[in-house]
């Protein structure tokens, strides 16, 4: 029993574990006969960028003293926009995969939101420890300040790697960046989220909004 199977039932984790067998053999051939072909690429190339979408901020501890040349960019955004965009993209089923069935939450928003907050709000407490020690090294993104200024957070993640912005790269963000202003990426919330539970999101994320200051205004 690992994280993976943990609290489901013994059919499925066996599913799964088979699953992971599986797939374990085919790793294994990759790492042998297909790795070095990828890790010879990106080794000839000065710059190179990843995401990595699980990794913590106390993770990048290690790797920012060992690698003097690494810039660590966090993105962040705000929770009633992921809550939203979680229950949408998932319908009826997202209570059962993100949150406990047993809680009994206000709402699925109010709960993906809580959620949410509660893995994000260390990793920036971790973050602001991190800028002390590692200065000039760290930049923090919000996805509405993209949305809301597009160049100039373009500019700030350029700025960061010391290297000018090439303009095509530039146009295309900007376009992307627009799409999203112009689908109301970052305001949808405000249309969906009632009054009570825009309150309940922003006590129970008040440390969230605390430390990137910002103000978590009523709709």
């Amino acid at each position: 029993m690992n994280v993976t199977t943990a609290g489901i039932a013994p059919t499925t984790a066996h599913v799964f574990e088979n699953y992971r067998s599986c797939f374990q053999s085919y790793r294994h051939r990759v790492d042998a006969n297909c790795t070095n072909v990828l890790r010879k690429v990106i080794a000839n190339h000065r710059l190179r960028a990843a995401k990595v979408v699980r990794a913590t901020m106390d993770s990048m501890r290690p790797l920012l003293l060992s690698l003097p040349t690494l810039r660590v960019i966090h993105l962040v955004r705000d929770p009633r926009a992921v809550a939203l965009s979680r229950v949408l993209g998932i319908g009826g089923s997202s209570r059962g995969i993100y949150t406990l069935q047993t809680r009994k939450p206000k709402s699925n928003i109010v709960a993906e939101a809580s959620l949410y907050c509660h893995h994000v709000t260390p990793d920036i407490r971790s973050r602001l420890a991190l800028e002390r020690d590692f200065p000039g090294r760290i930049l923090t993104i919000r996805y509405e300040d993209v949305l809301d200024n597009a160049e100039q957070q373009f500019r700030n993640v350029y700025r960061l790697i010391d290297e000018p912005i090439p303009k095509a790269t530039l146009d295309e963000l900007q376009k992307k960046a627009q799409y999203g202003k112009t689908m109301h990426l970052s305001t949808k919330w405000q249309q969906n989220v009632t009054y009570e539970e825009a309150v309940t999101i922003a006590r129970e994320c008040a440390e969230f909004f605390r430390l990137l200051n910002i103000t978590a205004v009523d709709v």
